[in-house]
């Protein structure tokens, strides 16, 4: 490996400038921070071009036959090993994580022509999703349950964000996503015939007593706003997820994991639709 150990060196101000995400979008890089984040972007296909190593650290985390073969892996795959200093470590790190490794990756944002679905999807769409923790969670969700894929609709923070990959465990790169506007999504979702159903505290329906068995999109806004005009259409469904305390809704990720794992349970052999 080559060894960094100035604080003041151009890949060190790089790294560290990809925690925001202008920089990102610029130079169409992203961090991965933590071993099983980057383990699961290699098992992904995501295309990792550079790993810097902490040995102090790196040696502590994990037992030598599993890190020589996770270090054998990436050099198989082409990417560059870079040693550094705890200092430097310090400096390029998200957060507070002290694994000893940090990837950076290549974005390559999914297009709608490269979008495969199977013929009877489970789809989740999320509007203006502020928090990457929240985003995250919701991909953890989504990969739980067996999505076909997230939507984000007028995204407020991106797939990319280092805690949006850390909260979601890595799955942001196992699941198909695309951002996009709420126009184009709904008009996407439309057009190859999948339902959209929307969560809404005023709707009349409950969410366990409707048939989520077909082509289905559930499409989640934020417990603050809810979802925004655009998701007034007359081919969208609403469902509610009623409330029996003083609060009148979940955080999203909350919502969206009940949602999808009950799309999930109804779509299992053997179950029974609407419970009450």
């Amino acid at each position: 490996m080559n060894r960094i150990t100035s604080l003041s060196n151009p890949r060190v101000k790089s790294v560290v400038k990809l925690q925001e995400g202008r920089f990102r979008r610029e130079s169409n890089r992203f961090l991965i921070d933590g071993f099983r984040e980057i383990s699961r972007a290699f098992q992904c296909g995501i295309d990792v071009r550079e790993l810097y190593v902490w040995p102090d650290a790196f040696e502590k985390f994990l037992k030598p036959e599993i890190r020589n073969d996770f270090l054998r892996q990436a050099a198989q795959k082409g990417v560059e090993l870079l040693e550094v200093t705890g200092p430097v470590f310090e400096k390029i790190a998200f957060g507070s994580r002290r694994e000893g490794i940090l990837a950076v990756a290549v974005a390559r944002p999914l297009t709608w022509e490269e979008l495969r679905l199977p013929a009877n999807p489970l789809i989740g769409v999320v509007e203006q999703v502020e928090k990457p923790g929240n985003l995250g969670a919701i991909f953890r969700s989504a990969d739980g349950a067996g999505l076909d894929a997230i939507l984000i609709a007028n995204p407020l923070c991106d797939i990319y964000n280092p805690n949006t990959i850390r909260t979601g465990l890595g799955t942001v790169f196992h699941l198909p996503a695309i951002a996009d506007t709420s126009e184009t999504i709904l008009r996407e979702l439309l057009r190859r015939k999948i339902t959209p159903v929307a969560a809404r505290c005023e709707a009349a329906v409950s969410y366990a007593d409707f048939d989520w068995t077909g082509p289905t999109a559930i499409v989640l806004g934020t417990e603050a706003n809810g979802l925004s005009e655009a998701w007034r259409h007359p081919e969208i469904r609403s469902v509610r997820l009623p409330m029996h305390g003083i609060a009148d809704s979940l955080n999203v990720s909350n919502a969206a994991a009940i949602l999808f794992y009950e799309a999930r349970r109804q779509r299992t052999p053997g179950s029974i639709i609407g419970h009450g």
